[in-house]
């Protein structure tokens, strides 16, 4: 009985050890700091019972039943979650378990019993070399030795995994040290923080205000698009505020509330803490609109999200104006306006009603189209008839003509645009038809005015070469009787005044003859008749011929003529009579428009077209601007002194144009009212031949 005495401390303190174990195993799932006093508290009663076990072995000669003790005693141990290193008062390794070899893995340098703290520390040293803990490590070792306490380390090692490292002393002088594999903690720590950190990115970046409160309508938290949205000062808002307190102090910032913020606090209070959800728009002072949603949580809490819909309500305010505006002007549309839809009327306008002569909108809806216009322009108008698929919306058919027949039996004349609209979820055809009767009438007039006036034309024109024929025979009398007085060809006629009148008379008919065969060739061009004799010209030779023949006429005018041409121009293909009465056309009206000792002058140019542009250059007395169409049309006169003392038709310039443009060319007027006039006529390329004169 006394030998069994003397075990009762020891099996006292061994339960106690593995009741401290199992707590310790237990306190794993909780906090950190609960784990590390049981754990620490288990390690001490563990070295105290090692320490009487030895020493009552020591004393007594242990039996092999005590030795089985011991030996479970060292399994509870190993049984621990945390790696264990326990040093005896001179620091030798006395007891290792094996949880510190499965968390120090990879660690070469085993702990085994005996191995002094330093050697195994100065190991784990070089062991976590290079990983981001042998800084940290150094620096512990470092207040160890200098006798300060260093505290507790979270090392990530080489292995990859994280554990918690401590030390602590014994009563009797020795050190224990733990490690502790806190790699999953750490993992869902970190995950749970980058979880937290997402959500809470998400919740302040979402683009609508979010606020939530409690049960008792307190304020939970908020966004930032929530401050943004509602125009709340960050000081009216705080956690825990009361929603009533909230609202009234913000009543000053809202529309169409009322005048008692009280009420006003209460009545949204009432709804938020309903349990169903709402939606209501609530109107800012500053214009701004926004939609308010209201969700019951689990808790009895609420959430509301809020949503800036001003722009949303502008654009559809404008929409809604757009379409009145859209409806009225079709409605009120001079133009007749039909929807079908596969053909069939949907819609029509006051001006369809009255074209398709129908008594109202419900007497043509639900009709076919194709009714009311003649079966032969069916085929053409198909694309305007059929169905809208295949268009986009805005999309045209080609216009077209055709006539509308009313119910009366009345036929008008339209012209029918089309496109496609959308309608509801598919697009329809929009016909207009506009009333072209009018138009078409007055094309018919112009038509048979225009072909009235080409056969007035063309019978003036006849009655011109007629009368012109008819006049030259009794001209040619005239003239040459004149002229045969006039040289006294039959003898001596007497009186010098005989002599003198016949003069007049010859150069009286010689000047009516000239008019008599420009206004000839003039009717000749208007009616289409006159037929160009091409032949290859020497251009020099005709211009100084030209200048020669208007010889008696310079003298008498006193002035000078100049020619600038080169003796090596081009050749062209043209109506030589044509192109000199253009030329003597254009030097008499410079001769007689300049003033005495004046100066004509003659140039050319090949233009990079490859037209050559023969010019007439005078310093007379110029034309106004308003006056250069006037001097091109026939019978028109310039109103000058210069017209008054010259005589003339005025069919000069007129006919010199309408020559050139028979030759595909032109004539152009470039002039300064008292300065001058320089008229260009130009010979298309296609007749500069390539061989020079």
């Amino acid at each position: 009985m006394a030998s069994l005495k003397k075990y009762i401390p020891a099996v006292f303190l061994l339960a106690t050890a593995l009741i401290l174990i199992s707590v310790a195993i237990t306190a794993n799932a909780l906090t950190s700091e609960i784990s590390y006093f049981v754990v620490g508290t288990t390690v001490g009663f563990g070295v105290f019972l090692v320490f009487y076990l030895l020493k009552s072995q020591q004393g007594s000669g242990e039996t092999t039943s005590d030795t089985r003790k011991f030996t479970q005693m060292m399994e509870a141990i190993d049984a621990l979650d945390e790696g264990l290193v326990i040093y005896d008062i001179n620091e030798n390794a006395l007891i290792t378990n094996r949880r510190i070899s499965q968390i120090l893995s990879n660690f070469k340098h085993m702990f085994t019993p005996g191995q002094s703290r330093e050697n195994l520390g100065a190991a784990f040293v070089e062991w976590l070399k290079g990983s981001p803990a042998y800084g940290e490590f150094l620096e512990y070792i470092a207040k160890v030795k200098a006798g300060k306490k260093p505290g507790d380390l979270q090392l990530t090692l080489p292995n990859g995994k994280i554990v918690s490292f401590k030390e602590r002393y014994t009563a009797e002088g020795g050190v224990v040290s733990i490690f502790r594999d806190v790699t999953d903690e750490v993992e869902k720590r970190n995950e749970l923080e980058a979880t937290h950190s997402l959500i809470t990115g998400v919740y302040q970046a979402i683009p609508i205000g979010l606020c939530v409160y409690d049960p008792d309508l307190n304020v939970v938290s908020w966004n930032e698009k929530y401050i943004e949205i509602m125009e709340v000062p960050s000081d009216t808002i705080s956690v825990g505020m009361p929603l009533k307190e909230h609202l009234f102090n913000c009543f000053s910032y809202f529309d169409e509330v009322g005048d008692d913020p009280e009420a006003f606090a209460e009545m949204v209070a009432e709804r938020t803490h309903s349990p169903h959800t709402s939606n209501i728009e609530r109107k800012f002072k500053s214009g701004r609109i926004v939609e308010i949603s209201q969700s019951h949580l689990p808790d009895g809490g609420a959430v509301c999200t809020f949503k800036d819909i001003t722009l949303e309500k502008s654009t559809q305010q404008l929409l809604k104006e757009s379409e009145n505006r859209y409806r009225k002007m079709v409605e009120l549309s001079p133009d007749a306006i039909l929807v079908h839809k596969d053909g069939i009327v949907i819609y029509s306008n006051e001006a369809a009603i009255q074209l398709l002569e129908v008594k109202d909108l419900h007497s043509i809806v639900g009709e076919k189209i194709h009714k009311f216009f003649p079966v032969a322009d069916h085929d053409n108008l198909d694309a305007h008839f059929g169905g809208a698929d295949h268009l986009q919306p805005g999309q045209t058919v080609p216009t077209a003509k055709s006539q509308v027949i009313g119910r009366l039996g009345n036929r008008i004349d339209v012209e029918l645009e089309a496109s496609a609209l959308l309608y509801g979820d598919r697009p329809v055809m929009q016909l207009i038809a506009r009333d072209v009767s009018a138009t078409i009438k007055a094309q018919k007039l112009l038509k048979q005015a225009k072909e009235e006036a080409e056969s007035a034309a063309q019978l003036k024109g006849t009655f011109l070469a007629n009368m012109s024929h008819e006049l030259r025979t009794p001209l040619n009398a005239i003239i040459g009787f004149s002229e045969v007085i006039k040289n006294q060809y039959y003898g001596e006629v007497g009186s010098e005044k005989y002599i003198e009148y016949a003069s007049d008379i010859n150069a009286s008919g010689v000047h009516l003859l000239d008019l008599i065969n420009e206004i000839l060739d003039l009717s000749k061009i208007e009616s289409g008749n006159q037929e160009i004799y091409e032949e290859t010209l020497d251009l020099f030779s005709l211009v100084e011929d030209c200048r020669r023949l208007m010889e008696p006429q310079r003298e008498k005018a006193d002035v000078e003529i100049t020619s600038k041409l080169s003796s090596v121009l081009p050749n062209v293909v043209a109506d030589s009579k044509m192109i000199k009465q253009v030329m003597i056309n254009l030097l008499s009206n410079a001769v007689k428009f300049t003033p005495k000792g004046g100066q004509i002058t003659i140039s050319s140019l090949i233009e990079r077209n490859g037209d050559l542009a023969i010019s007439v250059e005078d310093t007379g007395i110029g034309i106004r601007k308003d006056d250069i169409e006037k001097a091109l049309t026939p019978f028109m006169q310039v109103d000058s002194e210069f017209n008054r003392k010259y005589q003339g038709t005025g069919l000069g310039l007129p006919l010199s144009k309408n020559l050139m443009e028979l030759h595909g060319g032109s004539l152009h007027i470039d002039s300064q009212f008292g300065s001058g006039t320089t008229v260009t006529i130009r010979i298309p390329g296609k007749r500069v031949a390539l061989t020079a004169a």
